[in-house]
């Protein structure tokens, strides 16, 4: 089935990590004694939704812009009664031209995991693995949370006194937060300067395919293969036939990259590739103006900072959240001089605490695959 593909992407995950950290450190002006208890009171409510709560629904979106331009989001719905659960996400990755979109459902019923594919309207289901969430009566997970949580503190140092109490609806609790750039603790933007400038200068090397356009790509290898054009519908339906394609279509041009033992096998729209000992090479010759993992790191330079941050929460009259909105920019110049801004917003909203039901997977006109 076509997967949302995370591989070779530990820098946009690194630099996407480093920008949710950033939400707990971003800082505004000290106003009254709720306020005070506002970095303790979000603290404890993301605290007590990961790790205790067994009982919750939950829905929200994630997008990623460069220069104002949307490169990836992802939208999700996740439902949690005890060991069962039900998640659905759909997400869309420009950040290359391969296969940049997947729909995927999962639910959890009765120690038993069903995979759902909307696309091909096919599932697989499997035993259900232990629970996702870390065993907090482990004391080594224990003591992990806990230097996490004081490290993060540490950071923050005085500025966790400086959350607003933006408002208060019945029992709810509205905390804002916004930060510019020279607010943020020295010691982040040089943390922040340190892991750009490792990845950017290392020596270049890689092990990688890369697509001028994956969907052409395929297309015209889908022709060779088969004498037929690869109409968008074809594509959309994504029967068995396009699936085996698929793979030996992805095949092909790890084969080659496998022989040659490393570096970036560039595949262009028509199916013929290039072939580049390392990433430098690639980018300084390669004719794209495709982001990816890689030179979206250089987009940002060696000196990255956080450009701004904001953050609103809504906690309810038990200190639960119930709702998040956030949003982080992070600057920088490229090698040519020209300044870069790379934006993460996300926002989602917790409802029916102790109320929530999942139901059994309807597995009725759907295609079983294992």
């Amino acid at each position: 089935m076509k997967k949302f593909n995370f591989k070779g992407r530990k820098h946009v995950v690194t630099a996407t990590c480093l920008l949710v950290g950033m939400f707990v450190l971003t800082t505004a002006v000290y106003a009254n004694y709720d306020d005070a208890r506002g970095y303790t009171n979000y603290k404890d409510a993301v605290k007590d939704l990961v790790f205790n709560q067994n009982n919750f629904s939950a829905n929200g979106e994630m997008t990623v812009l460069v220069d104002g331009k949307e490169m990836a989001s992802m939208k999700g719905d996740f439902n949690l009664d005890g060991k069962d659960y039900y998640f659905k996400t759909v997400s869309q990755d420009n950040l290359s031209n391969r296969d940049n979109k997947y729909e995927n459902i999962q639910v959890t019923k009765d120690g038993k995991t069903f995979y759902y594919y909307p696309k091909t309207n096919s599932y697989t289901v499997s035993d259900a693995n232990k629970d996702f969430r870390p065993d907090m009566s482990d004391p080594t997970v224990k003591k992990g949370v806990r230097f996490a949580e004081l490290f993060a503190d540490t950071m923050v140092g005085d500025l966790k006194n400086n959350f607003v109490l933006k408002s208060k609806d019945g029992d709810n609790r509205t905390y804002s937060v916004n930060v510019s750039g020279s607010q943020i603790p020295e010691v982040v933007n040089a943390g922040i300067s340190l892991m750009f400038t490792a990845a950017n200068n290392d020596n270049g090397s890689s092990y990688d395919v890369l697509y001028e356009n994956y969907q052409k790509s395929l297309a015209a290898y889908y022709k060779q293969q088969t004498g037929k054009e690869m109409t968008q519908d074809v594509y959309n339906s994504w029967n068995k036939e396009m699936e085996k394609i698929n793979g030996d279509f992805s095949k092909k041009y790890y084969d080659i990259l496998s022989a040659k033992g490393s570096g970036v096998v560039y595949v262009k729209a028509d199916g013929t590739y290039e072939y580049y000992q390392t990433y430098d090479q690639y980018a300084k010759n390669a004719k794209t103006e495709v982001i990816n993992d890689r030179n979206i790191m250089k987009l940002l330079g060696n000196d990255p900072y956080i450009d701004s941050a904001s953050c609103n929460f809504t906690l309810n009259k038990e200190g639960k959240l119930i709702e998040n909105q956030m949003e982080a920019s992070m600057a920088g110049v490229d090698s040519k001089g020209e300044k870069h801004t790379i934006t993460m917003k996300a926002n989602y909203k917790i409802t029916d605490y102790g109320k929530t039901k999942v139901e059994a997977f309807d597995t009725t006109g759907k295609t079983k695959e294992n």
